[in-house]
């Protein structure tokens, strides 16, 4: 048995070994940044859902408010301002920069009890005129030191 390589036997070379460790790695890091980005946007869409919930219920609950009420008491009786409000209660309370806070046990955002959440949530009303109010819900929420905002509006009017 000898040891001595002759030229023409086959084998891996140093650079064919360095080249393909290099090609596996490049693709090893592509792979895994993909899978980072994914992660991020799931986790923003997330956040971005819940806070269109909670807009939405902030939208509902200020209807729910009015639709119990006579227009012209409910529209004589609100001051422009902004507020907070919860699902559970007719109150406009004056606005309070107060977390909403989430309770696991039953799944609701709502400042009485439950764990802090990163939402914040503000109701701003404004009388267009005696026969119109409008109705501005800002969600705001932080994910890793940036703040995130979603705004929706809607428009009541003297309808009976």
């Amino acid at each position: 048995m000898s040891n001595i390589i002759k030229k023409n036997e086959s084998g891996f070379s140093l650079l064919g070994v360095i080249a393909a460790f290099f090609i596996i790695t490049v693709g090893m890091v592509g792979i895994l940044g993909l899978a980072s980005t994914t992660i991020k946007g799931s986790s923003l869409s997330k956040m971005r859902l819940i806070a269109s919930g909670l807009a939405q219920e902030g939208i509902e609950v200020v209807r729910n408010i009015r639709a119990d009420t006579d227009w012209t008491i409910w529209h004589t009786g609100v001051s422009n301002g902004d507020y907070i409000i919860q699902y559970n209660s007719s109150i406009l309370i004056p606005f309070l920069e107060t977390s909403l806070r989430f309770d696991p046990s039953n799944g609701l955002y709502q400042y009485d009890s439950g764990n802090n959440s990163p939402f914040y949530r503000k109701v701003s009303l404004t009388k267009i005129s005696n026969n119109e109010a409008k109705i501005v819900v800002e969600i705001k929420w932080q994910t890793k030191g940036q703040w995130h905002y979603l705004t929706v509006e809607d428009r009541l009017w003297d309808w009976r």
